[in-house]
């Protein structure tokens, strides 16, 4: 279990030490994640039920119909809710693994199997996760993820009337990473403690909890979206 001074220290480092983009101080960021939250989309625990929608094409090139929402296996304590940036109680704690699945149906588990990660929470109906994903696609596929951090995206809050589902917008948007589905009452984003979208969760190697925020990472950090999702993945191998 990581200490949480040292997580911030190592943080401030960090940011100090970026080549690209301005540098801000801790107390900046702590700030700016308040009034991001602020203005990030409303959570909806608890939407509208999943099902079958369209058709999909799985790893193995197979046509498959489409899952929006899914059961997920939570094993672990659920981290608190996170209401305050300055004082968050999840910093060094252990967080939930989850094993679920795919809107492919195929298999999706975020494990702690020695390699830091980047999770981030998004809802298909969220105007501000929708401006996100195809941000994170551009900065993936020009590399910008380094080989020895993973980042898996959750597809949560599901509200079906509102359009948009999770198997069409990732394959519009050629999202190519690993997406876990979560269940119809969004237990996985409960239990990571997620208060607004999109939500994102960086964790060390062994599985704690190093920061937690809501919003755009390049209004969070002050830096270009590519520059803002690097260094969320450099802080989540700075804990290995």
């Amino acid at each position: 279990m990581s200490d949480p001074v040292a997580k911030q220290g190592q943080f401030a480092a960090l940011n100090q030490t970026k080549d690209s983009g301005p540098k801000v101080p801790v107390m900046w960021v702590v700030l700016g994640v308040v009034a991001v939250v602020a203005l990030a989309a409303a959570v909806a625990i608890g939407i509208t039920s999943g099902g079958d929608d369209g058709t999909v094409e799985t790893s193995t090139g197979e046509i498959v119909d489409a899952i929006e929402a899914a059961p997920v296996d939570i094993d672990g304590p659920s981290l608190p809710e996170f209401t305050d940036p300055t004082d968050d109680p999840a910093i060094g704690q252990p967080a939930p693994e989850l094993t679920g699945v795919s809107y492919t149906g195929e298999e999706a588990s975020i494990l702690f199997d020695g390699r830091p990660k980047v999770v981030v929470f998004l809802a298909h109906w969220c105007p501000v996760c929708q401006a996100e994903l195809p941000e994170i696609v551009e900065w993936l596929e020009a590399d910008g993820l380094r080989d020895d951090v993973d980042l898996y995206a959750v597809a949560t809050a599901l509200d079906r009337p509102r359009g948009n589902l999770p198997s069409e917008w990732f394959v519009d948007e050629g999202y190519e990473g690993p997406v876990l589905l979560d269940s119809e009452d969004s237990e996985a984003a409960q239990a990571f403690g997620l208060n607004a979208f999109p939500y994102w969760v960086v964790l060390d190697a062994d599985g704690t909890v190093a920061l937690r925020f809501s919003g755009l990472p390049s209004d969070v950090l002050d830096r270009p979206a590519a520059d803002a999702f690097s260094f969320l993945a450099d802080f989540a191998a700075a804990g290995e």
